[in-house]
């Protein structure tokens, strides 16, 4: 399990996995988009598990994902805090069956990565009860029963790189706790309800799809250019299993919009999370004046939806596409939801919690996009109905932490 906070280099130390062992590994994900981020499948098309509660004895694995089940030396999970406890047990049994094999996880090497203290599980409350009466203590994946008693090598990741200022990543982490978080959210309050700094125009975060989205045509409704509206070419299979696409298909931008990359740069002139304002419009492609200071212009981007497979002639486990989604990397900024902000670093960001962050974790999400205490701004004092933290999470962590 490779676990830390916010901005503590979780990504980067997937994109090194990667370099190595080539051809026996796959990289999964909870959602259609975590998937797409992380350049892998989701754990249900993968493994052909259907996206609800299962009982042990449903889980049989078809010929086709046994046989590629069989070829696996390592799965790496991204997002394992959205991860369910009876999804970790299915993967587990899905590798036993298909690799004759009684070890955990079919003695496949798993590496879990994430933080259980971010966004938690889907779990309906009907569900809930159901996996109470199945002998889960918790939603998580920790609560696994294949977990139970095995020896998991933990490797925490806690040196913050996204900020430096020490007293900026001190709130941050108490928020994330529950330890001190009163206190935290007190000098949050008295250092960022205001204005937002003069001269910056910040993203505003917000809980939920319908504000973000509110804000976002409240803004392009107010300026004067007619615009354009460019078309998403959708080919093969790209069905994200429920998720929104990762840009909408008919967007629409005009000269003066606030508007963020959803992809980095190969010439790094910008990353993804860059915001800037729309200078100009070609057939294919926006100019963007960023925040950081370039004028850029950002062409049309192809997402690819993968499916693994195995390469008999190459003896290896290959990522085939399956599916593309071309469209300019681009979206709206004066909004986004807190859900959509995860991962993504902001210079200048401001909060409107609304009626309440409705998750755990969501607030500590949204507060540590900020690179900095002077980039930060809140539209409401922080409660303590916004400061949600698992108390069965808090606990396994401090545990994991300390070995």
């Amino acid at each position: 399990m490779v676990l830390g906070g916010a901005g503590t280099g979780k990504t980067t130390f997937l994109h090194e996995l990667r370099k190595t062992p080539r051809g026996r590994q796959v990289f999964l994900a909870p959602t259609g988009v975590a998937a797409l981020q992380v350049g892998g499948q989701t754990i249900h098309s993968f493994f052909g598990i259907p996206p609800r509660l299962m009982n042990p004895d449903e889980v049989k694995p078809r010929v086709q994902v046994r046989r590629l089940l069989k070829k696996l030396d390592r799965v790496v999970i991204d997002e394992i805090s959205m991860v369910r406890a009876d999804l970790m047990d299915a993967i587990d049994i899905s590798l036993r069956i298909a690799r004759d094999n009684s070890e955990p996880f079919g003695g496949v090497q798993m590496v879990l990565v994430g933080d259980f203290l971010q966004l938690p599980p889907v779990v309906p409350l009907a569900e809930q009860e159901m996996l109470g009466r199945m002998g889960y203590e918790g939603p998580f994946a920790f609560n696994a029963k294949a977990l139970e008693g095995r020896e998991v090598t933990g490797v925490p990741f806690t040196h913050v790189h996204r900020q430096t200022d020490r007293a900026f990543i001190a709130m941050l982490d108490a928020l994330r706790r529950g330890r001190g978080a009163r206190e935290a959210a007190e000098a949050l309050n008295a250092a960022c309800v205001r204005p937002h700094r003069e001269g910056a125009q910040p993203v505003l975060l917000t809980p939920t799809n319908s504000r973000a989205d509110a804000y976002n045509a409240r803004g392009l409704a107010a300026l004067p250019d007619e615009g354009r509206a460019f078309g998403g070419q959708l080919k093969g299979e790209f069905g994200l299993e429920g998720d929104r696409l990762p840009v909408a298909e008919n967007l629409v931008l005009k000269r003066g919009a606030r508007v963020m990359a959803l992809r980095n740069d190969p010439a790094r002139r910008w990353v993804n999370g860059s915001v800037g304002t729309v200078v100009g419009l070609g057939a294919h492609s926006a100019v963007v004046r960023l925040d950081s200071g370039p004028t850029v212009e950002i062409d049309a981007f192809t997402w690819e939806r993968i499916r693994y497979g195995w390469d008999e002639p190459g003896g290896r486990i290959e990522a085939q596409v399956v599916g593309t989604y071309t469209q300019l990397p681009l979206a709206p900024a004066w909004a986004l939801t807190m859900h959509k902000a995860q991962g993504l670093t902001l210079d200048d960001v401001r909060i409107d919690f609304a009626d309440g962050a409705f998750a755990p974790g969501q607030a500590y999400v949204a507060l540590s996009r900020a690179r900095s205490l002077e980039g930060l701004s809140l539209v409401r004092a922080i409660t303590g109905r916004d400061v949600r933290v698992d108390r069965r999470v808090a606990g396994y962590m401090e545990w994991f932490e300390q070995g």
